[in-house]
């Protein structure tokens, strides 16, 4: 009954390992440009505040599959380079995802109780040293769980990189599925793969808030 898997096992394993490559360049991509977009926001940067702001509207409002498309045809002929479909989709993964983070790291700044900055102001540490040492990595404690929510999200996404040719796991089980036809073993098991590997990730989100949680 499984046959087809095991025959085809290196392939679908390629593809799993793609997969999960395109969502960790995503999450550190992402985490990054999201980190330092909340940062603009929160601390009203001028004119970059109100640039970060536009930055994740617009992206919030565009179709993933669609920012893909964008960074594999239309930027490259706009800035004249040249592109790889991994690296169009490690680019608009990161870029659309970061829109979101954004905002969970933003909740968390604003979540941070305001006695804690004055009470670093007090010991004589200055606005910039406080927000670096006290106010951000209370922040990212308190944005845990909703970063990891995302980060699952990510995961199951990295499936429409298939539309512009990366092999990842879903387009790789859709190759051997043309060839075999047998849909309900081949896509049963990429369910299955994904919902373990999602499970694991959100397992390893909750392991870590558990270590770091703030206790209020």
């Amino acid at each position: 009954m499984f046959d087809v898997i095991l025959a085809n096992m290196p392939f679908l394993l390629e593809g799993l390992r793609m997969t999960l490559l395109l969502a960790v360049i995503g999450i550190l991509g992402g985490t990054i440009l999201g980190l330092v977009l909340a940062i603009l926001r929160y601390r009203r940067v001028p004119v970059l505040g109100a640039l970060a702001a536009l930055y994740i509207e617009t992206v919030r409002g565009i179709p993933l599959l669609v920012m893909l498309l964008i960074c594999f045809f239309a930027l490259p002929a706009l800035f004249s380079y040249r592109t790889t479909a991994f690296a169009a989709a490690s680019l608009g993964f990161s870029l659309f995802i970061a829109s979101y983070l954004a905002e969970e790291f933003r909740s968390g700044l604003r979540a941070v109780r305001p006695g804690l900055t004055q009470a670093g102001l007090a010991t004589g540490l200055r606005p910039g040293q406080v927000f670096r040492l006290i106010v951000l990595p209370q922040a990212i404690r308190r944005a845990i769980p909703p970063l990891f929510s995302q980060y699952v999200r990510l995961l199951k996404f990295t499936s429409v990189a298939s539309v512009i040719g990366v092999r990842e796991l879903t387009g790789s089980a859709l190759l051997v599925n043309a060839r075999d036809f047998q849909p309900v073993i081949i896509l049963g098991c990429v369910a299955l793969t994904y919902l373990v590997v999602c499970s694991l990730l959100s397992f390893v989100g909750r392991l870590l808030y558990a270590r770091l949680a703030i206790r209020s």
